[in-house]
């Protein structure tokens, strides 16, 4: 990827960005996993972090930030993988109690947080070092993901979201030559915090 469109790409986020910052509510939230594997003489820990920040564009239309991270421990070395992704998310169906007729503040208001299944378009960066204890080497791709989910509201404020994704990572030789998929399912809890 050359400088002119990575700084393309950098000026089309910003300000995407600034137009979700000026429009509309904001959600961020996120999950964590952690695990432990013991077998004969080797032991590895795993701990996952997932994020997600979020911002209406529109009534229709999101802006997200996703971050992973997974760092994986043994008794050699300590792993670290990471993918970012950022994209928009679109309402495909509204399953909302709010009639969109009327004119009252709290549902204009509370309209852009509300129960909704959702479909995504997003594109980003994975990062991973080599599994060879001499290679300190940091690799990194680009990524693409598409994925659907459901946004549940728990109350004025929280949400439980939903998301299967299907994520394409493009080869970054030597570490990987061919290209790699993978489905993800994620469950976020989220707050809203702007309305």
């Amino acid at each position: 990827m050359n400088r002119r469109a990575l700084l393309c790409m950098i000026i089309l986020v910003a300000s995407t960005l600034v137009v979700a910052q000026k429009r509309g509510s904001q959600e961020m939230g996120g999950g964590l996993s952690f695990w432990s594997i013991t077998e004969k003489d080797t032991a590895e820990s795993f701990i996952n972090l997932i994020g997600v920040w979020s911002s209406f564009i529109t009534n229709e239309f999101l802006f997200e930030i996703e971050p992973y991270a997974s760092v994986r421990f043994s008794q050699k070395k300590v792993d670290l993988t990471g993918l970012l992704f950022a994209g928009v998310s679109k309402r495909l169906v509204d399953v909302s109690n709010i009639d969109r007729r009327s004119s009252t503040a709290w549902s204009r208001r509370h309209e852009r947080t509300t129960a909704g299944v959702y479909g995504s378009l997003s594109g980003g960066i994975w990062a991973e070092r080599a599994e060879e204890v001499e290679d300190e080497r940091v690799y990194v791709g680009p990524a693409f993901g598409v994925g659907i989910g459901t946004h549940s509201s728990l109350g004025s404020l929280t949400k439980i979201r939903t998301k299967f994704q299907f994520v394409y990572l493009m080869p970054t030789p030597p570490l990987h030559d061919e290209p790699r998929t993978m489905f993800t399912v994620t469950v976020y809890f989220t707050v809203v915090s702007k309305l």
